[in-house]
């Protein structure tokens, strides 16, 4: 099948899954005391789970723009399946993109099957100071001593995607088994604003040992530093999705509240999204050209602002009811937060203040 009949066929698929089984549980799963296990199933058994998963090894191979469209599509829908699963598709992809070719036969099928379930945990990598995650060569191995305070999908993930420090200072990222014994120890899942219902754990690691043939990569703090910034317009599709949410429910409140008010917010940001969505486009995939970070960092910071203000948009004009836990408007406000904080280096952060600080 040509790659864009196929993709078009995993777009519609997800479409159908997103409107029919994720969106309407969606304040269900935002509430749940777990991961939202059926709908990750659903999205298994739609062949989707291994979207960006390379066709070799069994998955659709999806390039960035069906990725962007998929998870927009997925956000739209219910901001916490979008999370879990995108831990996922991001940990093919890093797979995937490693040196290790037989670490990729043995595990990308599983992943693309869905047999395998991977989260990622290496956001400590970037923080200054002292390293978090030590891994220290050991035989024919590695053992990880520290913290990663942020691991996604306890009690769905069967595997992750590791980073740690090496003595030298290089990052080497493995395939980890999850498990729960004295050499790796969960904190109890996070009481979080937003995405709650994550499995979201501290993830403590005490002589954890793992073989070198589950090693993916080894690179250089600098290295990592350039991948970041490539990486800065990666997840505009969360906001454009929460975006896209608050837009459809004022659209749904319209008949109930002033049409001329309710026109003129619903046109703004659509105007200002699709704005935005073509400017981000511009520049996929063109981070080697000069002025790359700067209109980055610009278009991720509109993105940001804009999700927040179709959030609060949405949350007006639903009024008192927005109060209410249950309610839509007020699941979208607490996603677009979160949104706010997705992969935020001090250059998105900076970025973020300085368009909320201009009149």
């Amino acid at each position: 099948m040509p790659d864009a009949d196929r993709f078009a066929a995993a777009l519609a698929r997800a479409r159908e899954i997103a409107g029919n089984v994720i969106a309407p549980r969606a304040t269900e799963s935002d509430l749940a005391d777990d991961p939202p296990v059926e709908n990750i199933r659903a999205l298994i058994d739609a062949g989707l789970i291994g979207l960006t998963t390379p066709i070799k090894y069994g998955g659709i191979g999806a390039n960035g723009r069906v990725l962007r469209a998929y998870t927009e599509i997925m956000s739209a829908a219910c901001g916490v399946t979008s999370f879990v699963q995108g831990q996922h598709q991001s940990a093919a992809l890093i797979v995937a993109g490693g040196q290790n070719q037989a670490l990729k036969e043995a595990v990308l099928p599983k992943m693309a099957s869905g047999d395998t379930l991977c989260g990622v945990a290496f956001s400590h990598l970037r923080r200054p100071g002292a390293p978090m995650m030590n891994a220290n060569p050991s035989g024919d191995g590695y053992l990880f001593n520290g913290t990663a305070p942020w691991v996604t999908g306890w009690g769905i993930m069967t595997d992750v995607v590791l980073g740690g420090t090496l003595p030298d200072g290089r990052l080497v990222w493995v395939v980890a088994p999850l498990e729960e014994n004295d050499a790796m120890r969960p904190s109890p899942p996070m009481p979080l604003c937003a995405m709650n219902a994550s499995g979201t754990v501290s993830l403590s690691c005490r002589d954890y040992y793992v073989g070198s043939e589950r090693w993916i990569k080894t690179i250089t703090r600098e290295e990592m530093a350039r991948n970041d910034v490539s990486a800065i317009l990666g997840v505009l599709a969360q906001p454009f999705g929460v975006t896209c949410a608050a837009i459809s429910l004022l659209e749904s409140l319209r008949s109930m509240r002033k049409p001329a008010s309710m026109d003129k917010v619903i046109g703004s940001l659509s105007t200002e999204l699709a704005e935005i969505r073509a400017d981000s486009e511009r520049w996929q995939d063109r981070s080697s050209e000069p002025g790359f970070k700067e209109n980055a960092l610009r278009i991720r910071a509109r993105a940001i602002r804009l999700g927040a203000r179709a959030a609060h948009a949405a949350v007006t004009a639903s009024a008192g009811g927005a109060n209410n836990l249950n309610h839509p408007a007020q699941r979208l406000f607490r996603e677009a937060m979160f949104y706010t904080l997705t992969a935020q280096t001090p250059d998105v952060m900076s970025a973020t203040l300085g368009l909320l600080a201009e009149i």
